[in-house]
């Protein structure tokens, strides 16, 4: 990246000057996200889900989180902050994947409902055992009452984990979930290796200087990606309220088509 930073790091009040390059070098990429995402947001407002159907509320709410993690994926690239825009993406999967699960399979919607209950007796087995400050205000309020309560709601539903994993796979996205997502798991964790991007090394791997702000030659990877994926999103919406969305064909043709052009070798995020 051949942008001088200064002591305020991505903060620098030139931040801008950063920003029109990478969008510069983008410009089509970055038009055909926001794109997708206006034309998401269409089908989004278009969805009427009734109050008393738990599919239709939790595939919308998802799609909801997945639209927010994908506009903030596109603003991080924008900035060349590529790490949290990986963070972001990721997240947008793990909120696709649930769209697409609960859409897809009832026995999707009833296990993310009752995973809750294994979820909320898991964090007041954590203040139970740690006396942590910050879990204090939950310690006062666990009673015998309501730990027998969720206990026995547990037990009434058969009530077991619903992890990422099993929700891809119910998405139809398994394959996403083994390659992209775990790609993008080693930056969320700071894996050793996704971490080496911060060191510029010489050809015997001898550390030669700092790299602060790795390439932004994942920008367009990264972007397509996210794109792509929110459209699978989109999907799962335009399935349960039976709404058209014919332009998610010529988006994932244009996707496919970029992908193409790019340099051989590993092009997903």
């Amino acid at each position: 990246m051949n942008f001088e930073f200064d002591n305020d790091g991505f903060l620098t009040e030139r931040r801008s000057l950063l920003e029109t390059t990478i969008r510069r070098d983008s410009e089509t990429l970055f038009s055909r996200a926001y794109q997708v995402n206006r034309e998401c947001h269409r089908l989004l407002f278009a969805s009427t889900p009734h109050n008393r159907d738990g599919r239709e509320v939790l595939v919308v709410v998802s799609f909801i989180r997945a639209l927010e993690h994908f506009q903030a994926t596109v603003l991080l690239l924008g900035s060349g902050i590529i790490a949290p825009a990986k963070v972001a993406l990721r997240a947008t999967l793990e909120a696709v994947f649930t769209a697409r699960a609960i859409a897809r399979h009832d026995e999707a919607l009833k296990e993310f409902i009752t995973d809750d209950l294994l979820q909320r007796r898991k964090l007041i087995r954590k203040a139970q055992q740690h006396d942590h400050t910050n879990l204090e205000e939950l310690r006062s309020a666990i009673t015998p009452e309501l730990l027998q309560r969720l206990d026995e709601q547990s037990k009434e539903v058969a009530a077991k984990s619903l992890t990422t994993e099993r929700l891809s796979q119910l998405a139809g996205m398994h394959d996403w979930y083994t390659t992209v997502y775990a790609m993008l798991s080693k930056t969320t964790h700071s894996h050793a290796r996704d971490l080496e991007c911060y060191l510029r090394l010489d050809e015997g791997d001898k550390i030669q200087s700092l790299e602060y702000a790795p390439s932004i030659a994942e920008v367009p990877n990264l972007l397509l990606t996210g794109a792509h994926a929110i459209l699978l999103g989109a999907e799962a919406v335009a399935e349960v309220f039976q709404l058209a969305f014919d332009t998610k064909a010529e988006h994932l043709k244009f996707i496919e088509a970029e992908f193409a052009r790019m340099p051989a070798g590993p092009q997903r995020a």
